[in-house]
Parts: C-alpha cells; structure tokens; sequence
C-alpha cells in the first residue's frame, strides 16, 4: 500500500448542518479537515468533540459554555452560523481562553426578511392555529384584518429590516415607520418610510418588527413601560433574539389582549423547553396567542452556502492572521493563545 502526499490542513468541528459530500469536498479545498455531527451534543459531547480542533463551525443548539472549552486547548476560533449567537456562546469564556468568536451578518439576510413576513402574515390571520383547530374538527369562522394600509413598525432598520420593509410597502401597501441610529434617505424614498422614536412607533403600529441587534442598550428594549402603550390589536414579531424583549410584561400583554399575539424565531431557553417545563409561563400560551420557530428564519439552501462561505473565510482569515471583520470578541488578542495556528500534516 503506497501513501499518497501529505497535505497540511485545519482540523474543525461543523454541528447542526445537514452538509452534503460536496460541501465536504468544498471545505477539503478550502484547507479543512472537518468533522461533522448533525445531532445536539451535549456540555460534554462538545468538551470531546473539540479536543485537538483548531476551529468550529456552530450550526445547532450547542452551548458553548466555559466548562465545553475547558478540553480545547487548540481551539482559535468559533464561527456562528448565523447572526444571534449570544444564547449559543458564552461569549466572555471564549475571550478568557483567547478564542476568536465570529458570525455572518448579512448572509442570511433575505431568508430571515422573507420569514419574517411569513410570522406577519400567519400570527396576523392565525393561520397556524386555525389549521390546527380545524384539524381537531373544531370548524371556526373568524373574521380577520387585512394588512393593506395598516402601519408596520419596525425597530432597527438594517439589511434585513430593510427587505421587510420594503416587501411590506410594495407587497401589501402597508405604511412603514421606524427606529434607527441613522436616517435611511433612500428607504423613506422609495416608500415613503418616516424616522421615529421607540414610543411613537409603538403608538402607531399594528405590527411592530423587531430586528436590533442584541447588546447592553438593547437588552429588554421591549419591556413593560413600552408594551403598556402598544397600539391594542397590535402583533409583535420578533426575528432577532428573545432577548430584546423582556418575557414576563410579554406573557401578560399576550394573556391580557394588550397585544393580539406575537411571534418569535427562537426563545429565551435553547432548545426550548415544553409548556409544562417553561418557567416564563410563555410556551403554554395557544397559537392564536403566540408562536415560536426553532431560530430557523434564516436556514434555507442559499444562506446555509453563503453562511458557511463567510464561516470559513473568518476561519481561515483568525487561524492565519488573528484578524476579520466578523470578529465580535476583539479582546481575545489579549491572551496569548490567539498566536495563529499551523495546518497539520493529514494524509489521503
């Protein structure tokens, strides 16, 4: 038996992706060699599964927590697959380790608007809890509100907010208002969008989209005071993270019809526990009140190819010079063990 050459390659971990072998053979060419696990790992699964890698990939529900970094002493990198990473990864244990975190704005962007519109449309008309009503043989006859001309609100106004805004005006003719850091000229425009503050957009909106990122000054921007002056009727529809809205106010605007329903992509708890087991109380509300997706707005054939292309060149772009414009933990320079990696001799 003769040996063929050896190449020099990354060792990386993907979960959660359903890859295929040509994603295999794209990542092979791109330097890696990737260990793939399409299932849940548990805190230890993970502390094993990242024992001698360079870099991992998170397309699950994985927690990346202290005690899972604890084995991965050659790890330098974690990329997201996706936007919202921070109820996946402990953010401040990677930086302690000198462990480079990192996620892909912008790549799912499309996907993420165009479910969110899909939210809109079926917390709106109730489309999810009629089917399963009518499906029970309980046959309803429920009038609904159409959404042309009604107001949608939407709380930060970058790529993603701007495609739903923009479906929703061209698409449904609804008007659109907004809270933003920075005016969008061309947006009001093309569909006469009107800049506001949080509290006049949530006085005047039937739908109210969130899609700010998630940080210290957005943490519960949407909270009791706020919801307490909601337009009645209203819906509110969150594709960003729970974590922008705070869960108990949300329960009791929901159970006390301040807000018709409300839907979001994703929960506070990941995966999601049952109705029984949910301590905010939110899970046992029915589907005419609220639904909840698996933070699956942005999985779909195109984002997964464009995620995963912007996961690799941040890993390549760390693992070779310490530095991408997707890090979002710059402080793991401080520790020396961000010093860039070197490929490992791998056989084929």
């Amino acid at each position: 038996m003769t040996m063929s050459a050896q190449l020099s390659r990354y060792r990386a971990l993907l979960t959660g992706a359903d890859v295929t072998p040509a994603d295999i053979e794209w990542l092979r060419q791109q330097n890696l060699e990737v260990e793939v696990c399409r299932y849940d790992l548990s805190e230890i699964e993970l502390a094993r599964a990242l024992v001698n890698k360079d870099a991992y990939i998170l397309g699950g529900v994985e927690r990346v927590t202290a005690a899972a970094l604890s084995t991965a002493d050659d790890l330098k990198v974690i990329a997201f697959m996706g936007v919202g990473y921070h109820a996946y990864i402990d953010t401040a244990a990677a930086t302690a380790a000198g462990i480079a975190v990192t996620n892909a704005p912008g790549a799912n962007a499309r996907a993420v608007a165009e479910f969110t519109i899909g939210l809109m449309l079926d917390a709106w008309r109730r489309i999810t809890d009629l089917t399963t009503e009518t499906k029970a043989g309980r046959w309803h006859e429920i009038k609904g509100r159409n959404l042309y001309a009604k107001t949608l609100g939407i709380v930060g106004m970058g790529t993603i907010g701007t495609i739903v805004a923009r479906i929703a005006a061209n698409g449904f003719g609804m008007r659109v208002v907004y809270v933003s850091r920075t005016a969008k000229p061309e947006l009001e425009r093309d569909i006469a969008a009107r800049r506001v503050e949080l509290p006049e957009l949530l006085a005047e909106s039937d739908v109210i989209s969130l899609h700010a990122s998630y940080g210290p000054q957005t943490d519960r921007i949407i909270g009791e005071a706020q919801l307490a002056t909601v337009k009645p009727g209203a819906i509110l529809i969150n594709t960003s993270e729970a974590e922008l809205v705070d869960p108990a106010p949300l329960r009791t605007a929901l159970r006390d019809g301040r807000l018709a329903a409300a839907a979001m992509d994703g929960y506070y708890v990941v995966p999601a526990p049952s109705d029984q087991n949910d301590l905010l109380g939110l899970m046992a509300l029915g589907n005419n009140k609220l639904l909840v997706t698996p933070h699956a707005a942005g999985a779909t054939e195109e984002s997964f190819r464009a995620m995963l292309t912007a996961n690799v060149e941040s890993i390549k772009n760390v693992l070779e010079t310490g530095e991408d414009p997707r890090v979002v933990n710059p402080g793991f320079r401080d520790h020396a063990r961000w010093l860039p990696a070197r490929p490992r001799p791998t056989c084929r």
